[in-house]
């Protein structure tokens, strides 16, 4: 599938959320008293979307007018022919660019399909192929398939392989939301109080035999799954021990990797069985996006604290940010709230939302550095 038709679905799928519903209930005074002392080399990061119909005319306009802007990096979609094209441009230009790709998440990838038993099984039973959980464009892969991990692991290989490249990002590297952040339930008419079965993931038969194997019963024997440490465990080391050998081969040619998260570690594990902060990465990227947890924004200072410490100076961490509906004023002060926090810097998703009274602000950000 083109990147830019993923781009163009998560980006309407978050726009359906009604974020305009949530008042903002900080402003940039909020935080002159609480300021921590953030690294002086904030660096800004902007995912651009875009497939191989994509004109390189417009790729330069686009990669101009982020350097103008005094952005550090981008964060490219786009497969090795149009890295071909990105990284050059993207290099000329003084940005470090990261091909962003998804993980575990593959909709209408023709190579998957053509392999029904790689998908994730539902506790309910069904396929995240014919079933699709929350959205159409959720089809997800089970991380424990050695053919999953493989398929998955040879194409980070051709990815970090072009010349050029800075590294790779990591999208979607985790299970289908088990709980959707408390602001996103009335999308979908659910209270989601619980770990409801029909979004527990995966229990195909290589996961359950495999845990079976390790721990000595099959999790569909209990009585409730959602409750059982082992269980859980067994899917956050799946996913971390496949982003770790992602590392590996991404490490061994030179290139960095980094990931974009849920909002902070214990949230990750609670929705997604995401334990990022195990995770061999150069970088990460989570994604504060205060709205969805009907949290205020001051959420964006303390969520990006709360990974800080866990991190414990292991590794940059940099605040991404959802740009939809969002006024200058909310722009401004999220940059001041992820500095308060202890943040590198930001990342906002995304360049289509990136209008002039935003690039505004972070023109102004530049000049005050």
């Amino acid at each position: 599938m083109e990147r830019n038709k993923k781009v163009m679905n998560k980006r309407k799928f978050l726009k359906q959320l009604g974020l305009g519903s949530f008042a903002i209930a900080a402003t940039p005074t909020l935080f002159s008293s609480c300021q921590s002392n953030p690294p002086e080399d904030f660096k800004l990061w902007m995912w651009v979307g875009g497939g191989a119909n994509k004109p390189e005319e417009e790729w330069r306009e686009q990669f101009t007018r982020l350097s103008e802007l005094g952005f550090h990096g981008v964060l490219a979609g786009g497969n090795v022919e149009t890295l071909k094209t990105t990284v050059p441009l993207a290099k000329s230009l003084g940005l470090e660019i990261h091909s962003w790709q998804w993980v575990m998440n593959r909709p209408g990838n023709k190579e998957a399909m053509a392999h029904p038993e790689w998908y994730a099984v539902s506790r309910n039973g069904d396929s995240s192929l014919d079933v699709n959980p929350y959205v159409g464009y959720y089809q997800w892969l089970c991380p424990s398939k050695p053919e999953v991990q493989d398929y998955i692991i040879n194409g980070m290989i051709d990815i970090a392989e072009v010349e050029g490249l800075d590294g790779v990002q990591l999208d979607y590297v985790r299970y289908c939301d088990v709980i959707l952040p408390r602001g996103l339930w009335e999308k979908y008419d659910l209270v989601q109080d619980h770990e409801m079965p029909e979004f527990d993931f995966c229990y195909c038969d290589t996961c359950r035999n495999k845990f079976k194997s390790e721990s000595g019963y099959d999790p569909l024997d209990l009585e409730d799954p959602s409750q059982d440490e082992q269980w859980l465990q067994f899917r956050y080391d799946s996913i971390t021990n496949l982003v770790n050998r992602i590392a590996k081969e991404v490490h061994s040619r030179n290139k960095k990797l980094s990931a974009s998260v849920f909002a902070t570690p214990n949230l990750a594990r609670k929705f997604v069985r995401q334990a990022w902060d195990e995770w061999d990465l150069d970088f990460v990227f989570p994604m504060i996006y205060y709205q969805f947890y009907a949290e205020p924004l001051d959420f964006v200072r303390t969520a990006t604290a709360e990974g800080v410490k866990a991190l414990g100076g292991s590794k940059p961490l940099y605040t991404a940010q959802y740009l939809s509906q969002k006024t200058t004023e909310d722009v401004t002060a999220m940059i001041e709230a992820a500095k308060a926090g202890g943040s590198n810097g930001l990342a906002f998703y995304d360049y289509g939302l990136l209008n002039e009274d935003k690039a505004k602000v972070l023109e102004n950000l530049r000049a005050s550095k």
